[in-house]
């Protein structure tokens, strides 16, 4: 059962509830080879899924960093 609230606010697409991902894989994606960008992959809990880049992937990905390290203690 996931936590009811992992907020994430994203610059393009608002609110996110990062509870109900099932998988959440982030890596760099390349435009070309000198323009690199964080890219973050979703599944969600029913199944869809979702791709962000540039700054909501940036924004995600810092808090669900925050949202482990606060676990790991």
């Amino acid at each position: 059962m996931p936590q009811n609230l992992l907020l994430c606010q994203t610059s393009t697409r608002g609110w996110l509830n990062l509870a109900y991902a099932r998988q959440i894989h982030i890596r760099p994606v390349y435009q070309n080879i000198s323009n690199e960008q964080p890219a973050c992959f979703i599944t969600w809990s029913n199944g869809d899924k979702e791709t962000f880049v540039g700054k909501d992937a940036k924004a995600i990905a810092q808090t669900w960093h925050n949202y482990l390290n606060t676990t790991k203690s």
